[in-house]
């Protein structure tokens, strides 16, 4: 996992936070029904910001080289923010499995 880590901008971490934000909202939003969607939202918009933010900010233009970087940070970017919530559900499920097991006579 830090391997992965290491080929994302570390001012582009605060993005995995950003992202976890925006697919709970997603999730949690009684409109939207196609959870299916979430991690391709989460990919678009991870993709757009790192282009934003690389391109624009840092002054690296829209060149070859630049764009697979980016479509290589936001790939990495979106993927932790997905597995991080995986983590986080298999965590919460096994804990419901033992707390019924415990529980029962």
């Amino acid at each position: 996992m830090e391997s992965v880590i290491a080929f994302i901008r570390p001012e582009l971490s605060i993005l995995i936070v950003f992202l976890y934000c925006v697919g709970l909202f997603l999730k949690l939003n009684k409109s939207f029904r196609k959870e299916w969607m979430i991690p391709y939202i989460l990919l678009v918009i991870s993709f757009v910001i790192t282009l934003a933010y690389v391109s624009i900010y840092l002054g690296e233009g829209f060149s070859p080289s630049v764009l697979i970087a980016v479509i290589i940070q936001s790939v990495l970017i979106a993927a932790v923010t997905v597995f991080g919530n995986e983590l986080i559900k298999q965590v919460h499920v096994k804990r419901k499995e033992r707390e019924c097991l415990k529980y029962k006579p």
